[in-house]
């Protein structure tokens, strides 16, 4: 499992070879602008160009004046943002044939509407008393459809360049961010004269860099040595050796968080070559990164840390949680599927960036996790995915949509995931498919628990998997006429069945009369 901790340099002055000083964050500036020059040099000769990568590592290495592991690095950082931006373009080809028939699908339906009320205007004489309210909903409608089908046009545009772009294996990437970019256009707009825009334009190309690792080298990097003392040991590009010497050091850089699983990765273990079977030493791969934010430089170093073993057993039940806008609804469910305790545990979703509400969740899930390990039960969640549901926002509440587009599901699957891992806690991911209907129809009024908890509840029997789909109580079915076609349905289908005939009650109104069947 590999953990990234980060820590903030100090802007020590490094001591040159004629004795004179260079602060240290100058230093990390004229790395990351030789980084920057070469990764984008890069890109134009690998992607663009499509030269053979052999021949230009050969290349870069003789003509740039760096070692091969600096090139590796660099090539690294590129590979990333490419490998990134594919990905990227896989979901933007989903959202936009998502957003496509969607579209298509309320255009339909307007343009339904828009022929039953016109029907309904060539009946009428134009003296009745809402002749005058059909002819503005009318004009509306199909300024609606006009305007949709601009949209449904550009959609289809952007589409096509999209996946064209993809099976052709273009890539386009603009270093620096298009945002800023387009600012030298807008200066005026952005209080910014252009040697302001062009000054910040050159930092943010400039604002980080990366030492890729290896099990191999001394204390796991052989261009960024962190060794036993806690010195940071940086490998010098060939053309400022005469400047700075082979190496500038960084003396006592500590992290605040995750010293320990560093620590053990400078500690050599034993090993034998492929071939001829020598005896080498070997660490764990440190692989640093150095982020330029707000004016100070960080350092960030991914390790390989330890995994603990499973601590946790099913037979000792399940604790589940229902993800929810502001709060988690957990329920602790025994190993025979019963109910044994509920609560919630809030989190900041208001009036918060997403970063604090990052931090809140987080500390949620930690409780969380905390009171699994002390039941020692594994911790079932639902595996969800929004971006489907991000398209139809505009036909869900505000809180919800809000949950959609504000703080990504993902975010919360992740951490949870994260620290059940760190923690040898087993997470179960399960099929979300009607849990708050067979919550609310099922247990909710069984346990005299919430509607929130009695969805962690159905959340947890899937995990422990019991039943699938829980069977429908009959008396529930509103329209009894369509009783004995409903109950010979599938269990899906009768829970779809059973949530279109009470769409119609509100949420609290649902819950008052379900309390009371």
């Amino acid at each position: 499992m590999f953990k990234t901790y980060q820590t903030k340099l100090k802007n020590d002055l490094i001591v040159l070879k004629n004795t004179s000083t260079l602060p240290v964050y100058e230093y990390f500036h004229q790395i990351a602008k030789y980084f920057g020059m070469l990764e984008r040099k890069l890109f134009v000769d690998l992607y663009v160009r499509k030269k053979p990568s052999g021949d230009v590592k050969k290349f870069y290495c003789a003509t740039y004046n760096i070692t091969a592991r600096q090139y590796n690095s660099i090539k690294k950082q590129l590979d990333g943002r490419i490998s990134s931006k594919l990905e990227l373009s896989k979901l933007y080809m989903k959202e936009w044939n998502e957003k496509i028939k969607s579209t298509t699908k309320r255009i339909k339906s307007k343009e339904e509407q828009k022929a039953k009320l016109q029907s309904t205007l060539l009946k009428m004489k134009g003296n009745e008393a809402n002749f005058l309210k059909k002819v503005k909903r009318y004009r509306n409608i199909k300024r609606f459809i006009h305007q949709k089908k601009r949209k449904l046009y550009s959609m289809n545009l952007k589409l096509k360049k999209v996946e064209s772009d993809f099976h052709h294996g273009i890539v386009r990437i603009c270093f620096g961010s298009k945002e800023l970019f387009q600012k030298q256009f807008h200066l005026e707009e952005n209080g910014l004269t252009f040697q302001q825009w062009k000054k910040e334009w050159g930092e943010k190309r400039a604002a980080q860099f990366t030492f890729i690792g290896s099990k191999d080298e001394t204390f796991g990097n052989q261009s960024c040595t962190y060794d036993l003392e806690n010195h940071l040991r940086i490998r010098v590009f060939s053309k400022d050796e005469e400047v700075f010497g082979n190496y500038v050091t960084l003396k006592n850089v500590q992290f605040g968080y995750g010293q320990e699983n560093i620590d053990k990765a400078k500690i050599s273990s034993l090993g034998y070559t492929k071939g001829k079977r020598n005896p080498v030493k070997y660490y764990r791969a440190l692989t640093w990164k150095f982020v330029r934010k707000s004016g100070h430089w960080y350092a960030c170093v991914s390790v390989d840390v330890d995994v603990p073993p499973i601590i946790t057993l099913k037979n000792n039940g399940v604790l589940s949680i229902d993800f929810n806008y502001g709060f988690l609804a957990v329920s602790d469910v025994d190993g025979f599927g019963n109910l044994v305790y509920s609560f919630q545990v809030p989190y900041q979703s208001t009036h918060c960036t997403s970063e604090q509400t990052k931090q809140s969740l987080s500390v949620a899930l930690k409780a969380v996790v905390q009171y699994a390990v002390k039941k020692a039960k594994p911790i079932g969640f639902e595996n969800l995915d929004f971006k489907r549901k991000k398209q139809n926002l505009k036909q869900m509440s505000s809180k919800q949509a809000k949950m959609l587009s504000g703080f990504a599901y993902s975010t919360y699957q992740s951490l949870l995931q994260s620290k059940c891992e760190a923690a040898g806690i087993e997470s179960i991911a399960v099929n979300p498919a009607y849990t708050s209907q067979i919550g609310q129809h099922k247990f909710m009024k069984k346990y005299g628990i919430s509607s929130h908890e009695s969805a962690a509840l159905v959340i947890g029997r899937r995990g422990l998997h019991f039943k699938r789909i829980e069977k429908i109580p009959p008396h529930h079915i509103l329209n009894q006429k369509k009783k004995d076609s409903i109950l010979q349905m599938d269990r899906r289908s009768q829970w779809k069945e059973i949530g279109q005939q009470w769409k119609n009650y509100s949420f609290n109104n649902k819950l008052y009369v379900l309390y009371r069947i």
